[in-house]
């Protein structure tokens, strides 16, 4: 029954946080084009950043709001765990996606230049994923450590 009831909130607060993300994209474009304008030493104006003589748009699906959204909704749809622990899990996973998401956004600027633009973008945008992967199994292990989920284990092999 708690499987069921996890995975119903879920899919519920899963499309909820990423509309709501989604209002707020192009305003986080903004911000990541500043930071990493100033992290890279190069000219940014609005969403834009030159680099390299090489103009680059920090376009909305740059923010990995959808991204997330999963590790949100992967937090807040877990049952019986106080929401202290829920906010503060949360607010160090998205610091984690955004710096993580920056990084990205730097690698793919300095690799630019080599033959395949769209392979190397692809290649490197691939990390945003295992981190949020990541941060998701740091909850279970946070949960099972204090005794909010009970350490399970799956026999796959029938007796």
């Amino acid at each position: 029954m708690e499987n069921k009831r996890y995975l119903i909130n879920f899919l519920i607060l899963l499309p909820l946080i990423y509309l709501f993300l989604k209002i707020f994209e192009f305003e986080i474009s903004r911000y990541l084009a500043v930071i990493v304008g100033l992290i890279l030493n190069a000219y940014y104006f609005d969403n834009i950043i030159i680099y390299n003589k090489t103009l680059f748009s920090i376009i909305p699906a740059c923010t990995c709001s959808f991204e997330m959204s999963l590790f949100l909704a992967y937090v807040f749809a877990t049952p019986k765990t106080p929401m202290k622990y829920k906010l503060i899990y949360s607010s160090f996973g998205i610091l984690v996606i955004n710096l993580i998401n920056i990084l990205r956004i730097i690698l793919i600027l300095k690799n630019a230049h080599l033959t395949n633009y769209s392979l190397i973008h692809d290649m490197i945008s691939f990390i945003i994923f295992p981190t949020v992967l990541i941060l998701n199994i740091i909850w279970v292990r946070i949960l099972i450590k204090v005794g909010i989920v009970k350490n399970i284990k799956i026999n796959l092999i029938d007796k």
